[in-house]
């Protein structure tokens, strides 16, 4: 076969093979840089809705060996479901976010954050 054949049959198995790569590149996932990726985890309360969830302002301390959040509230302190959490702000002033269960007088927490005490 003469180096002429060799070419136009090479060319010929690469032009067939084009629309097979398009295909499988067709296939392959698409990403958007520009965008902010999506968060992966979201947290859930346990039957509860966000549109329950509420603010509560007042200080950490430990009532019996509980965590709780005094201040917020004329009713008492409220125990806090997240002790672990709750721990790393032991006697300082907090913002938490979170759902009230009435009955039990216990914030179900979504989040604790450090706050300025209330003036």
């Amino acid at each position: 076969m003469s180096r002429k054949h060799v070419a136009r049959l090479t060319l010929i198995v690469f032009a067939g093979l084009l629309p097979l790569v398009g295909l499988v590149l067709a296939q392959l996932p698409r990403t958007q840089p520009d965008q902010p990726p999506t968060p992966l985890i979201q947290i859930p309360l346990q039957g509860k809705n966000d549109e329950d969830l509420r603010f509560f302002s007042g200080k950490i301390s430990n009532n019996n060996g509980k965590y709780v959040l005094e201040g917020a509230s004329p009713s008492g302190p409220y125990l806090l479901d997240d002790q672990k959490s709750a721990r790393r702000y032991e006697g300082k002033h907090v913002r938490v976010i979170g759902v009230l269960e009435q009955a039990s007088n216990t914030i179900h927490v979504r989040k604790i954050e450090e706050a300025a005490p209330a003036a």
